[in-house]
């Protein structure tokens, strides 16, 4: 992911930076607790079973994030991921669902880029869950549009 982001950059996606290698799964109005992150990994963990509890990424893709405005979309660029269960925020998480399932790699403003490498096609099965606080940072000179700070909670193993 390091590599491909890089290839993003050096490609002139000034946004390839700006993202951490996350999937974000759901806008939330509060952290979860650590006995709910727990009870989902699980559930996540049960979701990947068929597949001998591997995950592999997939084709690019774009996933709309909470804090766009209707005049200026901002979106997760990154592989996507079957990660989760069909029908499993609206009864587990609430907030909002953040679809399509992205391996975050760049954001972006606006559509698809052209001319897109293509993401690798990582398998693996260790994965953590955690709540990320991710908010837009004010610029004083007003331009710019990828500045951002991030924080990642706790993370919660996947069981094995």
């Amino acid at each position: 992911m390091r590599a491909w982001s890089g290839s993003l950059f050096a490609g002139g996606l000034l946004g390839a930076w700006s993202f951490p290698w996350v999937v974000p799964l759901a806008a939330l109005d509060r952290p979860l607790p650590d006995a709910e992150l727990r009870s989902i990994a699980g559930i996540i963990r049960e979701h990947s079973r068929p597949n001998g509890g591997k995950f592999t990424s997939g084709p690019a893709a774009l996933a709309p994030l909470p804090f766009a405005t209707p005049l200026k979309p901002v979106f997760a660029l990154g592989p996507t991921l079957d990660i989760v269960p069909p029908g499993f925020f609206p009864e587990t998480l609430g907030g909002t669902p953040i679809s399509p399932t992205v391996w975050g790699a760049a954001l972006v403003y606006g559509p698809m880029p052209e001319n897109l490498p293509a993401p690798p096609q990582i398998p693996f099965r260790a994965a953590a869950l955690a709540t990320m606080r991710f908010r837009p940072l004010p610029l004083e000179s007003g331009q710019g549009d990828y500045s951002f700070a991030w924080k990642i909670g706790k993370p919660h193993w996947l069981p094995k």
